[in-house]
Formats: structure tokens, sequence, C-alpha cells
């Protein structure tokens, strides 16, 4: 098992919530994503997605473990075989975004309006 899994996706069952299943990752084609929060896809209008950590997975398994290592709040991204999984999360301003990606060696952050990438 991965050290960076844990059993906070127990706690999760135990409060009814219900993440995305294996299904929903199998599914993403290359270049492909979604972001979660609480185990379920969201889209917002306005402000920005930053991560503070990630990791590499390369199956659909490995990446659910990391996704309920989260507890379900972070990007999910696939490309060329590689999932992406991110701690991710919303800020309201641009600045705000841009101090956290560089502070934690993103690449880049989300901007939610027009769902454009901005490098940090």
């Amino acid at each position: 098992m991965p050290i960076w899994y844990n059993h906070n996706c127990q706690r999760a069952k135990e409060r009814g919530r219900k993440m995305i299943n294996i299904r929903s990752i199998r599914k993403l084609q290359n270049n492909d994503g979604l972001t979660l929060k609480n185990g379920k896809p969201i889209n917002y209008k306005s402000g920005w997605q930053v991560a503070d950590m990630g990791v590499e997975c390369t199956t659909a398994e490995e990446c659910m473990r990391a996704v309920k290592s989260y507890n379900g709040t972070c990007g999910v991204w696939y490309a060329d075989g590689i999932y992406y999984v991110d701690h991710s999360f919303r800020v309201s301003t641009k600045r705000e975004a841009m101090n956290i990606g560089r502070k934690c060696n993103q690449i880049s952050v989300l901007r939610w309006a027009g769902m454009k990438l901005v490098y940090c």
C-alpha cells in the first residue's frame, strides 16, 4: 500500500457520502480530467483552483486510492497513461492562487471562468 494512502475514505462512507467510482476514472480520455469535492464532480463559475500536493498513478485502482486518501477533494488529470491526482481547492483571487501554486511548485493554476490555465 502506498505511503500516502490513509483510511479517511472509510469515514466518508460512514457519513453516507458516495464517491465517484472506478468506472468514472477509467472513462477519462487522454488529456481529460475532473475536479472533485467530497468525492463528487464539481464545477465553479468563478475563482481559481490550485493544488498544494499530489501523486502520480499508473492504474485506475491506484488513482482511486489516491482520491480516497484526499477524502475525494482533489483534481484528477489523465495524460499519456498516467493519472495525476492533486489535493486541490478553490480560492477567490488569482494572487492567492499564484502564491500557493508557486510555494507548492505547481506548474499552473486553473481559472474557473473560461477554464483557462495560468502558468505559475
